[in-house]
């Protein structure tokens, strides 16, 4: 089998970045031949091993359009035996249309189609109505999460789409830490300050717990004037401590009791899992793909609606009774080990695709 991918990038190497990578190295491990054309910014030095190439256009959304010839261009000359894998969205609208009447097919790896995503982000909203195109609609539709499979069958009722995981590298157990200092209870959150993300959620929630629960919040964009406006009116100056955008959290999670997340449209959850893997529990909002990943692959609890009310109760919840135990935990890692080690992803793509 051979496999060559469209990627809109692959920096910075995290999320999807980072799950495309995995997915390629296991990939070629299992004896498939993988290439790759990213299309914005470069390739990471430490995917030498990788066959990539990048067209090397800026992230600006013409770059959709711009990337269409020269795509054509490189994906025509593949041998006829190769299947041609687009990234989300911001890959499979270019190879559809640089494909468009070749008489070739292709495969989307959709990520973020979710009926959240698609009301608040006119982008997607736009693109997903293009992808409907049927001259530009892929063969089949590999989807992240069954909500996100969901999604894309509600909007091309017909399209064959198979759920299968992003892959995880696997880690040790790692047990969960008690509540350290019960007269200062510390919640995290770490996560890009975009309207999807919902850190005002966060920030109502705090204001309705005890004063001993103090939030920091790591991450930056363009929410980050309203944000740190909507902690001084809800009285949260001294409780709210926001540190911008850092190199890395994994201090941050080993300090931490809880890892909020109130996400309202996630395209996986790979913030959800490093915490799991640090031995944090977490509280979410029930929405689509992260009731997938709690509390079956990350030990924590999900709020009973999407208000800050129901969020303040979730993580009373994980800093009292609720919190999940030493069996929670295992339970939980092996469920990760099975089902988000690398080689049954791919060994689910290759059966998949053939």
């Amino acid at each position: 089998m051979r496999l060559h991918f469209v990627l809109p990038q692959l920096e910075p190497l995290y999320g999807m970045e980072l799950a495309a990578a995995l997915l390629m190295r296991d990939l070629q491990a299992q004896g498939v031949e993988v290439s790759a054309t990213v299309v914005s910014r470069s390739v990471p030095p430490t995917l030498d091993d990788l066959a990539i190439d990048t067209l090397g256009l800026g992230t600006r959304i013409t770059r959709l359009m711009e990337a269409v010839p020269p795509l054509r261009r490189r994906l025509l000359k593949l041998p006829a035996d190769v299947q041609v894998v687009a990234s989300g969205l911001w890959g499979s609208v270019p190879v559809g249309a640089a494909l468009a009447g070749s008489g070739r097919s292709y495969v989307a790896w959709e990520h973020s189609l979710l009926p959240e995503r698609l009301r608040i982000d006119g982008r997607v909203r736009t693109l997903a109505r293009v992808a409907r195109v049927r001259g530009l609609r892929p063969r089949l539709v590999v989807a992240v999460s069954d909500g996100v499979a969901r999604t894309v069958r509600q909007l091309v009722p017909g399209q064959q789409v198979v759920t299968i995981p992003n892959p995880m590298p696997l880690s040790p157990f790692v047990p969960p830490r008690e509540v350290a200092d019960r007269e200062r209870i510390k919640l995290l959150t770490t996560a890009a300050f975009r309207p999807y993300k919902n850190h005002s959620c966060a920030l109502e929630a705090l204001a309705l717990l005890p004063a001993n629960y103090h939030l920091t919040l790591a991450g930056d964009g363009e929410e980050r004037d309203l944000l740190h406006d909507k902690a001084s009116r809800l009285g949260l100056a001294d409780r709210a401590t926001f540190l911008g955008r850092v190199p890395g959290v994994a201090r941050l999670l080993a300090e931490a009791d809880v890892l909020v997340h109130p996400s309202r449209a996630e395209t996986f959850g790979f913030s959800l899992v490093e915490a799991a893997e640090a031995g944090l529990p977490v509280a979410a909002l029930p929405v689509p793909a992260l009731d997938e990943m709690i509390p079956t692959f990350v030990p924590g609890t999900l709020a009973a609606d999407t208000s800050p009310s129901a969020l303040a109760d979730a993580i009373v919840r994980l800093t009292g009774d609720g919190r999940p135990t030493v069996a929670d935990f295992d339970k939980a890692w092996h469920a990760r080990c099975t089902t988000l080690d690398p080689t049954e992803v791919s060994r689910r793509w290759v059966e998949a695709l053939r």
